[in-house]
């Protein structure tokens, strides 16, 4: 819940890098695009190309991002709460075994187009962030 707000609040309207690169390709992209389909195919080959354009490419680099985000939140939310608690309650939902969760494990094309990280991925994240804090020493790990 923690993190949903953290996500809601203050990262939604987030502005990364890759987005603006995403932004700054479309410009491009569209203008020459177009350009180039009017030339070749018409009217139709330019409609054709913007749904293409704006459609599967579209979704999908704007949902990776959200999905970044929403790792994201889940970091800032397991600093402010503490990652072993954070990870503990992810772990506890994930053992419930609720459907709509396993169902997001199994997903295979549609976790490109969907923004919403699995709970194995949001674990693998908060236990990613523990070993950080951690350091290299406490983990075997000789610097």
């Amino acid at each position: 819940m923690a993190s949903s707000l953290i996500y809601n609040k203050r990262l939604f309207w987030t502005m990364t890098e890759d987005m603006a690169i995403t932004m700054i390709m479309m410009v491009i992209l569209g203008i020459g695009g177009i350009g180039l389909f009017f030339e070749i195919l018409g009217t139709a080959g330019v409609l054709l190309y913007l749904i293409l354009l704006f459609g599967p490419f579209l979704q999908y680099r704007f949902s990776q991002e959200k999905g970044k985000l929403k790792l994201k939140a889940d970091v800032e939310a397991a600093k402010l709460l503490g990652t072993d608690a954070h990870l503990a309650v992810l772990e506890k939902i994930d053992s419930l075994r609720i459907d709509d969760m396993e169902l997001r494990k199994k997903r295979r094309l549609s976790r490109y187009f969907s923004s919403s990280p699995s709970l194995t991925e949001r674990i693998q994240n908060i236990g990613a962030l523990r070993f950080d804090q951690a350091g290299p020493s406490a983990h075997g790990v000789e610097t």
